[in-house]
């Protein structure tokens, strides 16, 4: 075979053989991390307590008890002066806050109320001084009235026996009841000295100070004896 042909034989069976090859295969990527999804916001929402004064005034401070998961901020107690508001307390939305009243001895919750920030009041129980609030997205406000204790009656006033001399039986009851006394038994008698139906005698004599209510005895005119 001459030169020129050999070389050209080569030539087409190197190429026949290099197109018959598979092709290189490319590696696939490595996948790389996952990318992290971003955090979801926590809204906050605030309790604010205040007081007010009911039908009884009260003064000074009252005591609060605050209690929540361990994770929003757990148990905490405020003084709050009477007719004012505490300062704002966060607590993430959706919490659910346990506020109750340190009533002091003698005074009562009358009414419980809670306005605005979106906040709900999940329940109430004024006799308890207890209210449960779910916090919602802005500033709310919890208002508790407290009343003062009943007030004591005034003391009983002791019967001063007045004088009735004279008077009517309806003018003698009024003077009876003014003196803190009460009417006790009635008799008659003849008299020329008093009208009929008039005051002649009382017993105990007038002046004499008795327990509060005691009765006085009457002697009413009967006329001149006939």
């Amino acid at each position: 075979m001459r030169p020129m042909r050999k070389l050209a034989f080569l030539t087409i069976t190197f190429a026949a053989v290099f197109a018959a090859a598979p092709a290189a295969r490319t590696a696939p990527p490595k996948p790389g991390p996952s990318p992290t999804p971003a955090p979801t916001p926590i809204t906050n929402g605030t309790i604010s307590v205040c007081n007010t004064s009911g039908a009884r005034p009260i003064t000074g401070s009252l005591s609060y008890t605050l209690a929540a998961v361990a994770a929003a901020g757990g148990t905490q107690t405020i003084t709050v002066p009477v007719g004012t508001c505490a300062t704002q307390i966060f607590y993430p939305q959706g919490t659910s806050v346990t506020v109750t009243e340190n009533v002091p001895t003698g005074d009562a919750v009358t009414s419980i109320t809670l306005s605005g920030g979106a906040a709900t009041l999940s329940s109430s129980a004024p006799t308890a001084g207890s209210a449960v609030v779910v916090v919602g997205n802005a500033q709310a406000l919890l208002t508790f009235v407290t009343s003062g204790p009943p007030l004591a009656p005034p003391a009983a006033r002791n019967c001063k026996v007045p004088n009735l001399l004279g008077l009517g039986l309806t003018s003698a009851k009024a003077g009876l009841l003014k003196a803190a006394c009460t009417l006790g038994r009635i008799r008659r008698a003849y008299s020329s000295g008093f009208r009929v139906g008039h005051v002649m005698a009382e017993a105990p004599r007038r002046g004499l100070v008795l327990a509060p209510h005691a009765p006085v005895d009457l002697v009413l005119s009967r006329g001149p004896k006939p």
